[in-house]
C-alpha cells in the first residue's frame, strides 16, 4: 500500500506532521494533564516515532508554545468585531467557549485542563495562563467600557466587580464540566449564564 504521504511537498508533510503532533498532545492533555505527558508520548500517539516531537518542534515546550498560539489566542480570544456593540464584544469569549463546545469537545476540555493545571506556581503553562486571563479580562473590560458608551452597557454598574463575574463564572462552569461529579448539561449552563450577564449588566434599552 502507498504511503499516504507519497507525493506531497515538504511543506506539506510539515504541516500534517504538525497538525497530527497537536492533535495527540491535546488529547494527551485532556486525558492526564500536560506535565504528566512526555513528549515521546505524544508522537507515538500521533503515529510517529517517540522523538518526532524533538524532530519537528525542537522540545515539548514548543508544543505547549503553539496550542497557546492556535488554541487560546485564535479560537478562544477574537479580536473585537468594531460593528457590534460594547456588551457583544464583552460576551464574546463566552459566545466563543460555547462555540467550541458545540464544535471541538476534545480541545474544549484540554484547554480548560490546562488551565486549571496551571494555577501551580511551578507549571511550565503558568505564565502563558496569566498570560491569556489578563488578556480575556481585559477585553471583557474593554466591551463593558465601549457597551457603557454606546448604550447597551448599564452606565452604574461596577465594572471591576462585572469583570470578576464573568471570569470566576466562565472557570466555575468550566471546572464543574471538566470534573462532571453529577450530570452537568455545560451547553444549557452557557446559555444561561449568557442570559444572566445580559439581564444583570445589560441596559434595557439594548
Amino acid at each position: 500500500m502507498p504511503s499516504p504521504a507519497k507525493g506531497l511537498t515538504q511543506p506539506e508533510r510539515l504541516e500534517i506532521s504538525g497538525r497530527k503532533l497537536l492533535e495527540a498532545a491535546v488529547a494527551l492533555i485532556g486525558e492526564k494533564g500536560w506535565e504528566a505527558t512526555s513528549a515521546a508520548e505524544i508522537g507515538r500517539r500521533a503515529g510517529y516515532s517517540r522523538a518526532m516531537v524533538h524532530a519537528r518542534y525542537g522540545n515539548k515546550d514548543a508544543i505547549l508554545q503553539t496550542l497557546f498560539a492556535t488554541e487560546y489566542e485564535k479560537k478562544l480570544s477574537p479580536d473585537p468585531d468594531p460593528d457590534s456593540t460594547g456588551l457583544a464584544q464583552a460576551l464574546a469569549h463566552l459566545d466563543r467557549i460555547s462555540l467550541l463546545y458545540a464544535e471541538d469537545r476534545e480541545v474544549l476540555r484540554a484547554i480548560f485542563v490546562l488551565t486549571f493545571e496551571a494555577a501551580k506556581a511551578t507549571s511550565q503553562a503558568h505564565p502563558y495562563i496569566q498570560m491569556w486571563l489578563r488578556r480575556a479580562a481585559h477585553t471583557v473590560e474593554s466591551g463593558l467600557r465601549t457597551g457603557i458608551d454606546d448604550g447597551s452597557v448599564r452606565a452604574d454598574i461596577d465594572i471591576e466587580h462585572t469583570v470578576n463575574d464573568f471570569g470566576a463564572t466562565v472557570l466555575g462552569i468550566g471546572y464543574q464540566w471538566v470534573m462532571q461529579a453529577f450530570p452537568y448539561d455545560m451547553a444549557d449552563e452557557l446559555v444561561h449564564v449568557r442570559a444572566r450577564f445580559i439581564r444583570e449588566y445589560g441596559s434595557a434599552a439594548d
